[in-house]
């Protein structure tokens, strides 16, 4: 993970984690949905993984077994 604020996008991944949807997500952020949506689609690019299991209609977002490996506080 050494590209530009990389270490931003996985703070905002976490940070949406604690959120049912993106969309929510977003406004606690204080960010837009396309926004945070674009952050994490790069960290999920730059660690060659998805991250999240997008919520479907009446499900929550969920973490793959790969999002579940990321720590949920970085220091």
């Amino acid at each position: 993970m050494n590209s530009t604020y990389a270490w931003d996008r996985l703070e905002r991944f976490i940070a949406a984690l604690s959120h049912d949807t993106m969309r929510k997500a977003a406004q606690a952020l204080g960010i837009s949905q396309s926004t945070l949506v674009t952050q994490i689609n790069r960290l999920e690019q730059d660690l060659g993984r998805p991250l999240i299991g997008r919520a479907q209609r009446g499900q929550p977002m969920r973490r793959t077994a790969v999002g579940t490996n990321v720590p949920r506080q970085h220091n």
